[in-house]
């Protein structure tokens, strides 16, 4: 009654303060109490159990405890690797057992042998240069952006995907103190920081991707194999690269100039290849008709040049014939060649005798007169 009557009568700071102190002596006072009870009955029941077992000796049942023991720190020993896995065994911090495959195994225990068991099989994928939102990260540093420099210096934002796994799990266990993909990320970096400065900008907007791709895919296995990593590149994706924001208009105008010359070029090619072949067509054709005129000229200077070797033949048997005035018989010849058609023949009965006057035969003719010749 008295303790409800402080709590509800109001009282003076003083009078309060006394209130708890009794509180927290009471707390106290009861707390002593249960913990020497404890401890009594703690005593009380090692007595007993001391009289239950006083009749047995102690050695059996240490020898008995020890072996138990030792079994349990024997089957500590036993490991499983599960099916995609593979363990590495270190004894004294050498390794004894490179890579196990999967299933049940023995190793000693601790702090003799030492089992580290590595996913291989799981493929593992890091972007390096992709911007990503904050809630995205899948590691504790934000992801940065991957610049370089191309052959003809100018600055390229370059996006990379690259998928890896372990190869050799020894060489991780051993040499990757930090997460691997932290050194993956580093060795792609370095690569493609160097593999960009050999091409120009517009190859690697273009047509020089696709080399590049394997390239800084062949360099960056060659500095995790230096390293001995134990890591192996599955793949490498380049995803994109492009000019900064800040030039990406002056990029642009280069790319579609590039297309409209392309494209022009393209026209100009399947004009050209409709005339070709009408031109083909035509040349053929002349050809054709060259070589038919070619055929008759031989023909021809081939036929005058016979009927020459023939006259020829004949000539040198003239010449023969009639001595080295060929022209001047030639000329007779052609004379009376001329006079021969004009002569006319009269046949006259001259076997009664008499005379007769042939110019009078020859004017009621037509026979030449005035001197002209008449046989």
């Amino acid at each position: 009654m008295m303790d409800e009557d402080v709590a509800k009568s109001p009282k003076s700071p003083s009078t309060a303060d006394d209130g708890s102190g009794n509180i927290a002596r009471d707390v106290a006072i009861k707390s002593k109490l249960l913990v020497r009870a404890i401890a009594e009955g703690g005593r009380f029941a090692f007595a007993d159990f001391k009289v239950a077992l006083g009749h047995l000796r102690p050695g059996p049942l240490l020898a008995g405890a020890v072996m138990l023991i030792a079994i349990g720190y024997a089957l500590t020993g036993v490991y499983s690797v599960a099916p995609g896995e593979a363990a590495v065994v270190r004894r004294f911090g050498a390794i004894v057992q490179p890579s196990v495959q999967p299933g049940l195994h023995y190793r000693l225990p601790w702090p003799i042998d030492r089992v580290d068991i590595v996913d291989v099989t799981s493929v593992r994928r890091e972007q390096v240069g992709i911007s990503a939102p904050e809630e995205e990260h899948i590691h504790p540093e934000p992801p940065a952006k991957l610049q370089a420099l191309s052959g003809d210096t100018n600055v390229v934002d370059v996006e990379v995907i690259v998928q890896y796994q372990v190869r050799e799990p020894a060489n991780y266990i051993l040499n990757v103190e930090y997460a691997p993909y932290r050194i993956v990320r580093d060795a792609l970096r370095a690569s493609v920081t160097r593999l960009v400065t050999r091409l120009p900008v517009d190859a690697l907007l273009t047509s020089g991707r696709q080399s590049l791709q394997q390239a800084i895919r062949e360099e960056t296995q060659s500095r995790l194999d230096q390293y001995r990593t134990g890591l192996v590149i599955v793949g490498v994706d380049l995803q994109k690269a492009f000019p900064p924001a800040n030039v990406a208009d002056a990029f642009t105008a280069v790319n579609t100039a590039r297309e409209e010359k392309a494209r022009l070029i393209n026209e100009a090619r399947g004009y050209a290849n409709s005339l070709v072949p009408e031109a083909r067509g035509q040349a053929q054709q002349l050809k054709a008709q060259a070589a038919a005129y070619r055929s008759a000229v031989l023909a021809r200077a081939s036929g005058t040049a016979r009927a020459f070797d023939l006259l020829w033949d004949e000539y040198r048997k003239n010449a023969e014939a009639y001595g080295e005035d060929v022209t001047r018989y030639r000329m007779y010849l052609e004379t009376i060649e001329k006079i021969i058609p004009r002569v006319q023949v009269y046949a006259l009965d001259t076997a009664k005798g008499g005379s007769f006057n042939l110019r009078l035969y020859g004017a009621q003719n037509g026979a030449p007169t005035n001197g002209e010749a008449a046989r």
